[in-house]
């Protein structure tokens, strides 16, 4: 008698298992939710600076912007759980250096940023200590109005601007379409 029990814990153990993997798989799904919206507010909000700013007083002003509204904008978008950053494989801000899985997203979305129209975008759900929970990446593809302050051909005086703001500048050279980086979000706990 004690045989079919155990086979019945089995079955019950090996049928409640696909409910148990779902379960996962919906908080990655809720998480992955939560950092494309963040990465909507994140870059229409620094995209609206900018362009203020570009507005207010040409390139050079968008340049100053962007080097002291970005990070504000990331922090008012972040919170105890949540981080929303940017990272490059040519970075202008070396505080922006990516982390090895950074590293290694960027250089496979290097191939392909772009995928069906939309930026690829990837993540991981990590339980390994000392690693974030879950971490996200979305592509950032170079824009034509991105070329005037990360392009091939930059205005001696904006280029000036860049070299008094980033003297380790890294970011330019780019074509239209090209890599530009990647929004990175981050979570440090599993909690709901």
């Amino acid at each position: 008698m004690a045989k079919p029990m155990i086979t019945t814990a089995v079955l019950l153990s090996i049928l409640s298992m696909p409910a148990m993997a779902e379960a996962p798989a919906q908080s990655a799904d809720k998480q992955v939710a939560e950092s494309r919206a963040m990465v909507k507010m994140f870059s229409g909000a620094l995209k609206e600076a900018l362009q203020a700013a570009i507005k207010e007083g040409g390139l050079t002003n968008g340049i100053g912007v962007c080097k002291t509204v970005a990070p504000e904008i990331a922090a008012d978008n972040s919170n105890e759980e949540w981080t929303i950053s940017r990272t490059s494989l040519k970075v202008r801000n070396p505080d922006n250096a990516p982390t090895e899985w950074q590293q290694m997203q960027l250089q496979a979305m290097d191939r392909q940023p772009v995928k069906n129209g939309k930026p690829v975008e990837v993540w991981q759900v990590s339980e390994a200590e000392g690693q974030p929970a879950f971490r996200y990446m979305s592509a950032i593809p170079t824009q034509k109005l991105c070329l005037d302050c990360h392009g091939k051909s930059i205005d001696p005086e904006v280029k000036a601007k860049l070299d008094e703001l980033y003297p380790e500048d890294q970011a330019t050279g780019f074509s239209e379409g090209d890599l530009r980086g990647a929004f990175v979000v981050t979570r440090q706990t599993t909690g709901q």
